[in-house]
């Protein structure tokens, strides 16, 4: 398994803060259109919680899968 990028661990924690009432939308993929908007939208502050977050994941999958390509 690859690890996460910034944006999809934005996009779980979008998804599970229910920005978007699942009785408004339940598409996934303009679920994923919206959180790219608002993603977009943010400047490098803000998305700084996921970048560091990401970063942390990528270091342990390469503890976990060493050599490991994709």
């Amino acid at each position: 398994p690859r690890p996460r990028n910034a944006f999809i661990l934005f996009r779980c924690d979008f998804v599970l803060q229910r920005k978007i009432p699942a009785e408004h939308e339940n598409d996934h993929r303009n679920i994923s259109r919206i959180a790219g908007e608002v993603w977009r939208a943010m400047n490098t502050e803000q998305r700084g919680p996921w970048v560091a977050m990401a970063s942390r994941e990528k270091e342990r999958h390469a503890q976990m899968y060493p050599g490991f390509k994709y």
